[in-house]
């Protein structure tokens, strides 16, 4: 992928990449919701840049030649879209495989590094919600509807097409999930179905539709890669698909999945406007060292931000609230951290608006050494103001030449105000 959408970014551990305009792919499963739904739209979007051709190869790489791919142009009601189908030898009776399993079966595919870790995440997401299901460790969970090779080709295909289209950031909106029941291979199982719903804990959806519209593969493709849980602010669209279900109900909205490509129109303030969950509780029972164990946890669990904040509890005692920022998606990963890592009883959610600048990221030699520096963009000029170069690279370089930490910083900003004035120096 040409760049790194923000939560992806963040629980990777890198810098979050900005282009002047933003790719955008938003989402709308407004009739359902499932693996071969989005390719096929993604495929009903007629760009050169992804295509049925490089759902073939991938294929070929993960199943072998015992496969059989499809895509043709249909109807769900009055509108017209691609419904995309691919049969194996294991479609009729997938086999039971654990997680391992299925992430040994990617390293068969040529795909990138990021594109891998997003499908690892998917899969990962959805094994993880089946463990809660089932009350069971995440590594003995036998995967049953998704233990076929071609789900595997349904999520591999999904992250290497938002590679390929070079999509930085997706929206989506509140997806269809049906309604009654379903049949699986635990049973008649109601709507959404169990893992269904964990995988959607704290995402708002919808209800009807007279049967499943909303699968598992879906469920988990969607908190892999949606960014934000709403439309786009502003944004040019360039092109629009619809992926067409199998089933073709008379109940309810047409069994499709809509997909639009645009270019976010942020350029004229460099900044974007976001949603972001922040969530918070109170603590007067914990330690130091048990904070600063649930602080990192956050983090690493995709936390945007995190803080803490002293506070007077009950009875005179100290306490503290713990306060984190959060993308939709990585909702249920934090607050099984906070869960999990402190003695609370409860957490408080609330929504809020985000301005997110552009940015990007020099590398400017001080004595000798690389250091990183993120630079804000969207201003009318980039100062001193909007210039930080990274902390760690700073203390290294402070230990390495027995400067003081300012002096290494202000070095570090004179050399990238003079990359900035003359790109060859950097």
């Amino acid at each position: 992928m040409s760049g790194l959408s923000s939560s992806d970014a963040e629980t990777c551990g890198a810098p979050v990449l900005f282009s002047p305009d933003m790719t955008t792919l938003y989402i709308e499963p407004f009739g359902g919701f499932a693996g071969d739904m989005f390719l096929g739209a993604l495929l009903d979007l007629g760009d050169e840049r992804f295509g049925f051709s490089q759902l073939e190869s991938l294929a070929a790489e993960l199943v072998g030649e015992e496969c059989e791919l499809e895509h043709e142009r249909t109807r769900r009601g009055s509108i017209a879209g691609t419904h995309f189908t691919l049969r194996t030898v294991e479609s009729a009776d997938p086999p039971h495989r654990h997680l391992s399993d299925l992430i040994e079966l990617l390293g068969r595919a040529s795909l990138s590094e990021l594109t891998r870790s997003r499908c690892v995440k998917a899969l990962t997401l959805l094994a993880e919600a089946e463990a809660r299901v089932h009350d069971i460790p995440v590594e003995q969970v036998h995967f049953h509807e998704v233990g076929a090779v071609d789900t595997l080709v349904d999520i591999a295909g999904a992250m290497l097409a938002l590679e390929l289209l070079d999509v930085t950031r997706v929206h989506a909106s509140a997806p269809l999930v049906g309604e009654g029941t379903v049949r699986c291979a635990h049973g008649e199982m109601p709507v959404p179905a169990p893992a269904v719903a964990e995988l959607l804990r704290g995402v708002e959806y919808l209800t009807g539709g007279g049967c499943e519209r909303l699968t598992p593969t879906g469920a988990c493709v969607l908190m892999t890669i949606v960014d934000e849980w709403a439309a786009p602010a502003a944004f040019r669209l360039a092109r629009a698909g619809y992926g067409a279900g199998t089933k073709d109900p008379s109940v309810g909205p047409p069994n499709l999945c809509r997909v639009q490509l645009a270019l976010e129109d942020s350029e004229r303030t460099g900044r974007a406007l976001t949603r972001v969950w922040q969530v918070e509780c109170n603590l007067d029972d914990t330690t130091g060292e048990e904070l600063g164990w649930c602080l990192s946890g956050l983090r690493e669990a995709g936390a945007l931000d995190v803080w803490s904040v002293p506070v007077g509890m009950k009875k005179g005692r100290p306490g503290v609230v713990v306060c984190a920022l959060s993308r939709a998606g990585d909702r249920p990963a934090i607050e099984e951290v906070l869960f999990s890592r402190t003695p609370t009883l409860g957490l408080r959610w609330r929504e809020l608006e985000r301005s997110e600048c552009e940015r990007d990221q020099l590398e400017v030699e001080v004595l000798g050494r690389t250091v990183r520096v993120k630079r804000r963009l969207g201003g009318a000029s980039v100062g001193v103001a909007d210039l930080s170069p990274e902390q760690d690279d700073l203390e290294a370089l402070a230990r390495e030449t027995g400067l003081p930490l300012r002096e290494v910083g202000r070095l570090a900003i004179e050399a990238a105000l003079k990359a900035q004035a003359d790109p060859s120096e950097s």
